[in-house]
């Protein structure tokens, strides 16, 4: 009988563990948004979600990652963050799907210099 840290259980836990932390961190921004009936509108928490998963997954999973995070914020009624912006909410969303998919791309490509 293989030990467990040569299976591929043990493979599928290590390569989910930074995907279950995003979403963990997703899900509480998603519950302290609609407990404290105040949507959470700051982009660090759901960058740190991002950067966990762009970190160990790669860019394109940091990008699909940015799109979820985005519609959590959404969820939640970050959209519109100013009075003013009422009504432009599909451009603020693309503004911070923007945003996420730079802290993707720039924890990716942080990652690749950090290792050259």
């Amino acid at each position: 009988m293989k030990p467990l840290h040569e299976g591929t259980a043990y493979r599928l836990l290590c390569t989910s563990r930074h995907l279950l932390a995003g979403v963990a961190v997703l899900l509480l921004v998603v519950l302290v948004s609609w407990v404290g009936s105040t949507p959470i509108q700051s982009i660090f928490p759901y960058a740190f979600a991002v950067g966990l998963v762009a970190w160990k997954h790669g860019m394109t999973a940091g990008f699909l990652f940015a799109g979820l995070a985005t519609l959590a914020a959404l969820a939640t009624g970050a959209f519109p963050s100013r009075e003013e912006l009422s009504g432009q909410e599909s451009g603020e969303g693309l503004y911070t799907y923007l945003k996420l998919s730079a802290v993707a791309a720039g924890v990716v490509l942080g990652k690749r210099a950090r290792r050259a």
